[in-house]
């Protein structure tokens, strides 16, 4: 008899797929092993699909449009054909429910398909690398957002304790400015007005 569920997670490589690597044991295929904008199938069973992997530069999307839907879309509607009976867990953005760039409509795209699974789970979140990564950060948009060693265990603890449907997963509201002072205390600050591409001034993580 087996104790323990097989997991097979996508975006392994990344920043979220590596930190979830340091609690739960599953199979997680390079890019070059499995590329999922492709068909594709596995010959072994899982029980759990963690689909972590997603095309994830927010600015670039708005002019690569066709390959960050490839990646978001066309790729979650194949890692789903290719495990139709295991228990299907998406890793998503914390700002679908108004989407109003082309990276969070693929993703909210993506999440329609999954809703189409008999067994899911749709977890809206937001992480960023420690320490943070710019040089400026916006004192104008609310976030829950928080450093990926802080979302990670939070994911994980959703999974094991097998919930479906959609939940959200961050920490306290907060702008991206005070996140940002925790790692980087002389950050400058900016306005969210000033941002290359269209962005909301508030992620509110409401899966209603």
């Amino acid at each position: 008899m087996r104790y323990f569920l097989r997991y097979f997670l996508t975006g392994g490589s990344g920043l979220l797929g590596k930190e979830l690597q340091k609690y739960i044991i599953c199979d997680a295929p390079s890019h070059k092993d499995i590329d999922i904008t492709k068909i594709f199938s596995v010959n072994e069973h899982y029980e759990v699909i963690v689909h972590a992997a997603a095309y994830t530069n927010v600015v670039k999307a708005e002019t690569d449009q066709e390959e960050c839907f490839r990646v978001n879309v066309l790729g979650t509607q194949n890692v789903l054909k290719a495990f139709p009976r295991s228990k299907f867990i998406y890793i998503s953005s914390e700002d679908v429910y108004r989407p109003v760039n082309w990276y969070s409509k693929t993703k909210l795209m993506a999440e329609q398909l999954v809703q189409r699974h008999p067994n899911y789970l749709i977890i809206r979140t937001a992480f960023t690398v420690r320490p943070f990564k710019y040089e400026m950060a916006f004192f104008d948009k609310y976030t829950r957002e928080d450093y990926v060693d802080i979302i990670a265990p939070m994911i994980v603890t959703a999974i094991l304790e097998n919930k479906t449907g959609i939940v959200d997963i961050g920490t306290e509201r907060k702008t991206l400015f005070e996140l940002a002072r925790r790692t980087k205390p002389k950050i400058l600050g900016t306005t969210v007005k000033d941002a290359v591409i269209p962005l909301p001034d508030d992620y509110r993580l409401s899966s209603s």
